[in-house]
């Protein structure tokens, strides 16, 4: 059939459809998945692959794991090869690298803002492989300003749009969408890259999604969350305005809980941001600098909430 349709020239998008179909199809077969004792034999040997196995392809088979319902395979193994290949002992250079965000980006984004179902395993382990590359560049700087700034609107979408916010999902492992997004935005607000009016983006996400959560926190995430806004607090350039202006909204909301009927969904949003502003504060009282004065800030706001 192919060299018919190529003969007749009348149907040439068919033809290259099919020929890219054909293609695709022995890209596959030749690249199928590893079964999980190759992973589990791979684990054992440090992640240290046989020679005639490279890396890149691997590392994208990895990619995919990560949406594994098997939390050994997708936390313990695919996870672990990317903390081994891209931070620990780096086996990909930046065109890998570059390959690799951007099947993770788009793994990422797949199916955000949907109910509860296993996609949250992708999107979320996705996401925290992203913050090891993160992490890299901080140490070996590979990415540019507009793929930092495509990580930086993925962390802020995840925070925003994410609805599966499933912590430990029993027989399955970690969901933890919000820890992971957290994370990325820990290695992203210690970025060069980072500019001032981003700094207030960051802090606008941790605290819509504190508030919109509809729930208490109980797997972390608030201290993750918290984290990410030490890391922001601690820049030479840290900017306190979106913080004081956070804080000052929390306090207004505070009081709007106790001075009519009382609703327990207004008490949920307020005691979710209080609870990661105390893990900040703890985290913030050593400091000094612009640091200090934000822990300052924080401890006037805790004074007024207790």
């Amino acid at each position: 059939m192919p060299s018919t349709i190529l003969a007749s020239g009348t149907q040439p998008w068919r033809a290259r459809s099919l020929i890219t179909l054909l293609l695709l199809l022995a890209s596959v077969e030749a690249t199928a998945a590893h079964e999980k004792p190759y992973w589990q034999t791979l684990r054992t040997n440090h992640f240290e692959p046989a020679a005639d196995d490279p890396v890149l392809p691997l590392a994208l088979e990895a990619a995919a794991l990560l949406g594994s319902t098997d939390p050994e395979l997708r936390d313990g193994i695919a996870y672990e090869a990317m903390v081994a290949w891209v931070y620990a002992q780096p086996r990909l250079d930046a065109a890998g690298l570059g390959q690799l965000r951007t099947t993770l980006v788009a793994n990422a984004r797949r199916g955000l803002g949907q109910e509860e179902n296993d996609g949250l395993f992708l999107r979320s382990f996705s996401t925290l492989a992203l913050s090891v590359l993160a992490a890299t560049d901080l140490k070996r700087p590979f990415l540019t300003q507009s793929q930092f700034d495509e990580l930086l609107d993925l962390a802020v979408a995840e925070l925003g749009g994410e609805r599966d916010l499933r912590g430990y999902v029993a027989g399955k492992g970690w969901g933890h969408a919000t820890a992971h997004a957290a994370d990325l935005l820990k290695f992203l607000a210690r970025s060069h890259w980072l500019r001032l009016e981003q700094q207030a983006r960051i802090v606008s996400a941790v605290a819509q999604r504190l508030r919109s959560a509809g729930r208490v926190f109980v797997w972390g995430e608030d201290a993750r969350l918290a984290a990410a806004l030490v890391s922001l607090a601690r820049r030479p350039d840290a900017d306190p305005a979106p913080f004081t202006a956070w804080f000052k909204r929390v306090a207004e909301e505070h009081e709007a809980v106790w001075s009519g009927p009382f609703e327990p969904a207004r008490y949920i949003a307020v005691r979710t941001q209080l609870n990661a502003l105390s893990a900040l504060c703890a985290d913030l009282s050593a400091d000094t600098g612009t640091a200090a004065a934000i822990e300052t800030a924080l401890r006037s706001l805790r004074a007024r909430t207790q």
